[in-house]
């Protein structure tokens, strides 16, 4: 169940002179790359990955390594001048801040961009992955999902516009992933995924319960792969494009109620409950990226990304250890 890069990118990243800046390093992203390096890294993890949170605090990977949070408003000075690859993943959501007015939501994660961006203006960073969203389509494409998701997805391609205009100007590699759908280990919030929480109901012995009136389809791309490919695209000197963007998509597109269906058999479940409202069929629930993107940088890089029932697996496996389910 272990999380990790392919050999060959393990082995670059060991003989590269770089250290990695990871923000937002307690959530899903920060804690699945974390743990991505310090198998790649081994007994050097300490020296070279630097990890950043909202507020200094302790905690340990699942291997028992114990590992400091900073907090981000000392980055500059910890780097100190040290060349370094950036993982921005640093982001206030709405459900861990419902307090907070739209307006003062905006202007906190305005502050969070502004602190990060500092770091590629004045360090010496030579790339950065930016974690943005498929809501960034949202905000674009003027679509009404929902209000929550069109504010995120502005605040993201604020993001976007803002990280590709510091990194141009110092001809600095801007991977920009607009995440969509993942699974795999390290997720923090089981009940706010349908893929998760589809697996705690079985886990817990059912039945499957879905709320959705309508068809909701999603494509799931598994969080190790989304990692093997950028740092390739970070760590690759041949390739002359400085920003790289593509939506993460998986080999299939599946309905939730079909999503259920593939988690009880993976799980040896087959005859479990599925409960669902009738659906209204004139309606559906469509977030799926765009696969050419992505197809063209697998390609490049050879990489065959994880089957959908292999991801509900692992991402299973996770969920079994961590809740104690079962």
């Amino acid at each position: 169940m272990a999380l990790e890069f392919t050999s060959a990118v393990s082995s670059a990243l060991n003989n590269d002179p770089r250290v990695f800046l990871i923000t937002g390093a307690t959530g899903w992203l920060g804690r699945a790359l974390t743990e991505m390096l310090r198998r790649a890294l081994g007994e050097e993890f300490s020296q070279r990955v630097i990890l950043y949170g909202s507020r200094e605090q302790s905690t340990a990977l699942r291997d028992g390594t114990a590992v400091t949070i900073r907090e981000l408003s000392k980055a500059t000075r910890l780097l100190d001048g040290r060349p370094a690859l950036l993982f921005h993943f640093a982001f206030l959501t709405k459900d861990r801040v419902g307090s907070l007015s739209d307006q003062e939501y905006v202007e906190r994660n305005r502050e969070i961009s502004g602190m990060v961006a500092s770091l590629v203006e004045e360090g010496n960073v030579s790339g950065v992955m930016l974690a943005s969203s498929g809501a960034v389509y949202d905000h674009l494409l003027g679509r009404k999902r929902d209000a929550a998701a069109g504010l995120y997805g502005r605040l993201k391609a604020e993001d976007e516009s803002r990280f590709e205009k510091v990194c141009r100007a110092r001809s600095v590699r801007l991977v920009a992933p607009r995440i969509f759908n993942l699974s795999g280990p390290c997720m923090n919030k089981f009940e706010a995924y349908a893929l998760s929480a589809i697996i705690v109901d079985v886990l817990k012995g059912g039945p499957i319960r879905l709320r959705a009136n309508k068809r909701v389809l999603r494509s799931y791309f598994y969080i190790g792969d989304l990692f093997e490919l950028c740092m390739r695209c970070l760590i690759d000197e041949s390739m002359q494009t400085e920003a790289v963007r593509f939506d993460t998509v998986g080999s299939e597109v599946v309905d939730v109620g079909e999503l259920a269906e593939r988690v009880r058999t993976v799980l040896n479940r087959p005859s479990m409950p599925i409960e669902r409202p009738a659906l209204n069929t004139d309606s559906e629930d469509r977030y799926i990226g765009d696969l050419s993107g992505l197809d063209e940088l697998l390609s490049r890089y050879e990489i065959a990304p994880l089957a959908l029932d292999a991801q509900i697996a692992k991402t299973a496996d996770y969920i079994r250890d961590a809740s104690g389910c079962c």
